[in-house]
């Protein structure tokens, strides 16, 4: 499995990648479905490619580097 995290002034990325059998998907009861509701709760977008023998979680999710105070 591979990590992969980046960030600028208003967008934090992750990606996760591994090599496992594939063909993970959100719906049914999986937690992937749960990642995704709280990404899109933060307005961040979540993605899942998970064809055969690999797959791959993407989010970016958007952050204020100036929060009010």
């Amino acid at each position: 499995m591979r990590v992969y995290v980046e960030a600028d002034k208003a967008r934090l990325r992750l990606t996760v990648r591994d090599n496992g059998v594939g063909g993970a998907y959100r719906e049914g009861g999986s937690g992937l479905l749960g990642l995704q509701d709280r990404v899109e709760a933060l307005d961040g977008t979540f993605k899942v490619l998970s064809p055969p023998g690999r797959g791959t979680l993407h989010a970016e999710i958007p952050y204020d580097t100036d929060p009010p105070g």
